[in-house]
C-alpha cells in the first residue's frame, strides 16, 4: 500500500473541513510567473567582471595551490642554503658490555729501567667487566672546496623559485580566463533572457489578436493554436534561459570560491569596449607579458647552472674538520678524550667516464631548452595573430546581427499594427514573429562569439 505524504493528507483534511463550513478553499500556490520571475531576478544583487575576477584572485582552490607550490619552492631554497655552512654531527651510545673486551700489555712495552727493569716486568692483560658503557662522538665539517659547486646548485635553485613564480602567474591567468568566459556565459544567458522576456509582450499581442479574429470567423483554428504554440515555445525559451544562468552562476561561484548558492545578476556588458592596437604591439607585450616565455627563458639558466655545477663535481671535496671523542666506563683502558682539528679530502679520480656522460646529458638538456623558447615565442605570436583576427570578424558580426534584430523587431511591431488594421493577414505575423526570433538567436551567437573572442585575444597577450 503506498504512503500518503503528511503535507498532502494535511491539505486534503483541510480542504475537506471548509468545504463542510460553505468556504471555498485557496488554490495551491502556483510557480512563479514570466513577470515575477523577471522581477526577483532584478532585485538581485549585482556583479561586476572585476569584482569576480577580485573574489577568485583571493579565493580559487587552483590559485591557493599554486601559491603553496611557490612556499615549498621557498622553503627548499632556504633548506638548500643551509648546506654551505658548517655541518654538526652528534654520535652517542649507551649500551651493556656483553662480552669483556681486553687489553694486553707487552713485557716492557712501557719502558726497561736499569733500577726496576722492565715494566711491566711480564705481559699483563686487563680485562672489562660486563657492565654499562658510553661512547660519544663529535664531528664539525666545514666545506670549503664545494662552495663553488653549492653556489651554482643555490642559483639554479633560485632560478627553479622563479620558474615556479612563473607558473603560478600562468596559472593566475587562467583561473581569470576562466571566471571572465564564464562571466560572459552567465551574461549571455542574462541577455538572452532580458530579450526574450522584451519580445514576450509582441508574442502576447499576436496571442490577442488571433483570439479576437477567430472570434470573428476571419482566421482559422489552426492560426489560433498557431499562436498558440509561438507563445507556449516563447514560454520555454524563457525558462531554459532562467535554467542556463542558474547553472552557470553556480560554475562562476566555484572559480571564485564561495558558496554555488549565492545569486546575484551580472552587470551589462558593451557590445565592443576595447580598441584594438596594431598586431605587431600586441606581438610584442604578449611576449613580454606571458609566463610562457619568462619560464622558457629561466629554465635556459637553469639548465645552464645545473651543467656547471655537474662539471664542478671534478673538485675535490675538501673541507675543515674538527672531531672530539670520548668514552665513559671503560676502566681508562681506551683513551677517554680525543679531540682534532685538520682537513680531509675526499675525491674520486676514477669514474670511469660517469662524470662526463652526466655533464654532457645536462648540456644536451640545456639546448633542449633553448630550442623550446623559440617554439614557445612563435606559438605565441601565432596565437595573438589568429585572436586578433578573429575578435575583428566577431566584432563585424555583431555589428551586423545588431542591425538585423533591430529590423526584425520593427518590422513585427509594423505587422501587428497592420493586423488591427486588417491590413495584413495573419501568417504574416506569424512569419515576423519568426524572423524575430531567429534575428534574437542571431544577436545572441554573435555577442557569445565576440565576447569569447575578446577573452582569447586578452589571453594571447597575457592579459588579465
Amino acid at each position: 500500500m503506498k504512503r500518503i505524504p503528511t503535507s498532502c493528507l494535511a491539505f486534503t483534511l483541510g480542504t475537506m473541513a471548509l468545504l463542510a463550513q460553505g468556504q471555498t478553499p485557496a488554490p495551491l500556490p502556483g510557480p512563479p510567473t514570466v513577470e515575477q520571475a523577471a522581477e526577483q531576478q532584478s532585485d538581485l544583487p549585482e556583479l561586476t567582471l572585476e569584482e569576480a575576477v577580485e573574489q577568485a584572485v583571493a579565493n580559487n582552490s587552483s590559485l591557493k595551490t599554486a601559491s603553496l607550490d611557490t612556499v615549498r619552492a621557498a622553503d627548499d631554497l632556504a633548506a638548500n642554503r643551509t648546506r654551505r655552512f658548517a655541518n654538526t654531527q652528534v654520535t652517542a651510545l649507551g649500551a651493556q658490555l656483553i662480552t669483556k673486551p681486553s687489553v694486553t700489555y707487552p713485557a716492557g712495552s712501557l719502558g726497561t729501567y736499569s733500577a726496576t727493569g722492565p715494566i711491566p716486568a711480564a705481559n699483563q692483560k686487563v680485562e672489562i667487566p660486563r657492565k654499562p658503557v658510553g661512547i660519544m662522538n663529535v664531528l664539525v665539517a666545514q666545506p670549503l672546496s664545494t662552495q663553488y659547486q653549492l653556489h651554482l646548485q643555490l642559483k639554479a635553485l633560485e632560478l627553479g623559485l622563479d620558474a615556479t613564480r612563473q607558473e603560478q602567474a600562468k596559472k593566475r591567468l587562467e583561473v581569470v580566463d576562466q571566471v571572465r568566459r564564464a562571466y560572459y556565459v552567465v551574461a549571455e544567458a542574462q541577455s538572452a533572457l532580458d530579450s526574450l522576456q522584451a519580445s514576450l509582450p509582441y508574442y502576447r499581442e499576436s496571442h490577442r489578436l488571433a483570439l479576437v479574429y477567430r472570434g470573428r470567423e476571419t482566421i482559422l483554428e489552426s492560426d489560433l493554436l498557431n499562436a498558440d504554440t509561438q507563445l507556449l515555445k516563447l514560454q520555454n525559451a524563457i525558462s531554459d534561459a532562467s535554467d542556463r544562468i542558474a547553472s552557470a552562476s553556480e560554475r562562476l561561484n566555484d572559480l571564485m570560491g564561495r558558496d554555488i548558492h549565492t545569486q546575484f545578476r551580472v552587470a551589462a556588458l558593451g557590445d565592443a569596449d576595447i580598441e584594438l592596437a596594431t598586431p605587431d604591439a600586441m606581438e610584442a607585450l604578449a611576449l613580454q607579458n606571458r609566463a610562457d616565455v619568462k619560464k622558457a627563458k629561466i629554465q635556459v639558466q637553469q639548465a645552464d647552472y645545473d651543467a656547471r655545477a655537474k662539471k664542478a663535481e671534478y673538485i675535490p671535496d675538501v673541507s675543515l674538520d674538527f672531531s672530539y671523542y670520548t668514552t665513559a666506563n671503560f676502566e681508562d683502558i681506551f683513551p677517554s678524550n680525543v679531540g682534532t682539528v685538520g682537513m680531509s679530502l675526499h675525491w674520486e679520480p676514477w669514474d670511469w667516464g660517469r662524470k662526463h656522460h652526466e655533464y654532457e646529458e645536462k648540456r644536451a638538456k640545456e639546448e633542449q631548452a633553448k630550442i623550446a623558447v623559440g617554439a614557445t615565442e612563435r606559438a605565441i605570436l601565432l596565437e595573438v595573430r589568429s585572436a586578433w583576427r578573429q575578435l575583428e570578424n566577431a566584432r563585424r558580426q555583431l555589428a551586423l546581427s545588431k542591425a538585423g534584430q533591430l529590423a526584425a523587431r520593427q518590422k513585427l511591431q509594423e505587422v501587428q499594427e497592420q493586423v488591427k488594421r486588417d491590413a495584413a493577414l495573419n501568417r504574416d505575423l506569424f512569419q515576423a514573429q519568426s524572423e524575430l526570433a531567429s534575428a534574437d538567436n542571431q544577436r545572441q551567437q554573435a555577442l557569445s562569439a565576440f565576447r569569447k573572442a575578446r577573452a582569447d585575444l586578452k589571453k594571447a597577450i597575457g592579459e588579465e
